[in-house]
């Protein structure tokens, strides 16, 4: 992709000098004062240097650092894509709204882009699982890069050591770590994740001021078979990718347009709607059009902003996702991000950090989607050619894994 067109004003062109960024999770949390019960992308700011982020380059070694490839020599990857798996089949309740899956190699940048902008429909991309994960991804992988005593976010048990949370996984406990920052909690897992060329175009990665969305995703989600995200629609009014690494997972999908045939209760403060889980809900929804899909190991889902979604772990599963803003939904997300700010604390962290990105966001004069396409994004390419890394994602790859010792709390690297 091209690089987006110049700020509105040639003051704001000139960058700022920024220090570099440290990044044990104990000096993100204190600086940038993460608030784990607020999950929304992109309300803290994040400054790390002076490039325009938007570079697509691949992962350089880096002697001195962390490197996971012998503490996962033993381990092969994950079979992906199962077809003996007996689950439930795709289903929707109207032709004009399903799922649709396409080879990668069927599928370029631009063609994907493109239909992006003029579809609500989910789509399954297939034949990216081994370059996703080249040294391989699954619970048994991630357990052999993390320190024993790392407290890792496990929903409603706050935190626990990864040993115990492993623990609890094989004995069939309903556990779930899920949306955990890689750049927060494990940078180093960077070495063993990549990012598909679709969706690395994201705005965020493209401000004059970095922000802290270029380290809130992608995000881990290890999860027990049974544990469910309940239905929800996402944030700031992003985009969603996710690829599934392991296992089998459950979508229910229902159109934007038909959010309101949910009974949804809308949160002012987060200007965002909130919904009963499917089984709760206490009301006819057999209008709203709706689609059903089982997204196997190996494959990325790609789901439109706006989408309520419910998302169930038939199998354990392993994942990587990442919400992005791009031509697509920009003015959706401002004038969320604009309504919320009015009931933020002027003065509050909280404030002050959603004025950043809204501010960051609004001064560029983006380009068009079709200004915003190359010569490169026209071609189908081969699956090795469409992932990479985000620069700020690279840099930090070989960063030293964090140690919490439970007895005295204390952070210190290994």
């Amino acid at each position: 992709s091209s690089l987006p067109l110049g700020p509105k004003t040639a003051d704001e062109a000139k960058r700022s000098s920024c220090p570099p960024v440290t990044h044990s999770r104990s000096a993100a949390c204190s600086s940038m004062e993460c608030d784990s019960g607020d999950w929304t992308i992109g309300e803290l700011q994040y400054s790390s240097g002076d490039d325009d982020g938007e570079a697509f380059v691949e992962p350089k070694e880096e002697a001195s650092g962390f490197d996971v490839t012998s503490l996962l020599a033993s381990l092969q990857p994950p079979g992906h894509a199962s077809s003996t798996f007996v689950g439930l089949c795709d289903q929707t309740t109207d032709a004009s709204y399903c799922v649709e899956r396409v080879d990668c190699s069927q599928m370029s940048v631009a063609a994907f882009r493109r239909r992006c902008q003029n579809s609500h429909c989910p789509l399954i991309l297939t034949g990216m699982g081994p370059h996703m994960a080249p040294l391989g991804l699954s619970a048994q992988h991630v357990r052999a890069v993390l320190p024993a005593d790392l407290l890792i976010p496990v929903r409603g048990h706050a935190s626990m050591p990864a040993a115990r949370f492993f623990e609890m996984l094989e004995q069939g406990h309903p556990v779930y770590l899920a949306d955990a920052p890689l750049a927060h909690f494990f940078p180093w897992l960077f070495q063993m994740v990549r990012v598909p060329r679709y969706f690395m175009h994201c705005f965020t990665h493209r401000t004059r001021k970095r922000l802290s969305v270029a380290f809130d995703t992608p995000a881990l989600f290890l999860g027990a078979a049974g544990t469910v995200s309940a239905l929800h629609v996402d944030q700031m009014c992003s985009s969603f990718w996710m690829y599934l690494a392991e296992g089998h997972k459950q979508w229910t999908c229902f159109h934007p347009d038909d959010a309101h045939f949910l009974n949804p209760r809308f949160d002012e403060p987060e200007q965002i709607n909130r919904f009963d889980r499917l089984e709760e809900l206490q009301h006819d929804y057999s209008k709203a059009r709706r689609t059903d899909f089982l997204l196997k190991a190996g494959e990325v889902l790609f789901i439109p902003w706006g989408t309520p979604h419910q998302v169930a772990n038939i199998t354990a599963t392993t994942a990587v996702s990442a919400n992005y803003i791009d031509q697509v939904n920009l003015q959706h997300t401002l004038s969320q991000g604009r309504a919320k700010l009015a009931w933020r604390e002027k003065g509050s962290t909280r404030h002050s950090n959603l004025s950043v990105l809204l501010d960051a966001l609004d001064e560029i004069a983006w380009p068009t989607l079709e200004e915003d396409l190359g010569p490169y994004d026209e071609m189908l390419q081969s699956a090795d050619a469409l992932v990479g890394l985000f620069a700020e994602h690279a840099r930090i790859m070989y960063d030293k894994p964090t140690v919490l010792s439970l007895a005295t709390s204390i952070a210190k690297p290994i």
